[in-house]
């Protein structure tokens, strides 16, 4: 059961959104005061936050174009479904069956796409920390010690935070591959079996079909006294053509005489 739910769920089903924070410090429990520290500190914490928003960077760009590229075959495939369903229609019925199962798996899967690479711009559901000048502000007074150790501590819940929001959208980046990768499968499987299709399944004679047929009753009786009439009219033929042979016959004869 564990291991259906986790394939499911690698699929971006049956998932929520859990911002799951990678480290388990206090901020609080930063008292270093010597200036020197504090500045190397401060640079160090400045390289994690500028990988992590290079990282978010590569995350979204990745999103994007997995969504452009899902929508274009998305929309190539429909655009060829009426041809495939007319070259489908002469098939069996379980060759049917078969290809809109694998068909609706393809739609099913790049549905499934869309639908976790989009969560990624779902602007609301993620909430960056970021330095604020208002801080420059209400701070004036400060100290330069007491100043970089507050920067120092926003740094610290910051890179938190946001490694958390980052880790989420990766993972639905993830969840969007996955579903991308199986929907080229199924999309290839319905190819393949076209073509397969194509060549080795002979399709069905076409039948002329022919509306409201006139039906002839009797039809042997009419045959049979066709070849009578027929018998009859050689007969009167032979007939007129014996007595035309007479009649000049006998005149030549009494044009002898």
């Amino acid at each position: 059961m564990t291991k259906i739910k986790s394939f499911f769920q690698s699929f971006g089903l049956f998932t929520k959104l859990e911002f799951q924070k990678p480290y388990n410090y206090i901020t609080s429990d930063y008292t270093n005061s010597e200036e020197k520290k504090l500045e190397l500190h401060k640079v160090y914490l400045k390289e994690i936050e500028n990988e992590e928003n290079d990282r978010l960077n590569v995350i979204e760009n990745k999103t994007s174009l997995l969504i452009s590229q899902t929508g274009l075959i998305f929309s190539l495939l429909s655009l060829f479904i009426p041809f495939i369903i007319d070259k489908v229609l002469d098939f069996d019925l379980y060759l049917k069956i078969l290809f809109i199962i694998v068909l609706a798996f393809a739609y099913l899967f790049y549905i499934l796409t869309i639908n976790n690479a989009l969560k990624n711009f779902n602007v609301k559901s993620f909430n960056y920390v970021k330095n604020s000048p208002n801080s420059v502000l209400s701070q004036q007074e400060l100290s330069v010690k007491k100043f970089l150790k507050m920067e120092i501590k926003d740094s610290l819940t910051a890179i938190n935070n946001n490694i958390s929001i980052n880790n989420v959208k990766a993972s639905n980046l993830i969840s969007a591959y996955n579903s991308f990768r199986f929907g080229n499968i199924f999309t290839s499987v319905l190819v393949l079996f076209l073509c397969a299709s194509l060549l080795f399944i002979n399709p069905k004679p076409e039948e002329i079909r022919i509306e409201n047929p006139i039906e002839i009753k009797q039809f042997k009786e009419y045959i049979e006294t066709l070849k009578e009439q027929n018998l009859i009219l050689k007969e009167e033929l032979k007939t007129k053509q014996k007595d035309t042979t007479e009649i000049s016959t006998t005149g030549n004869n009494v044009y002898k005489q």
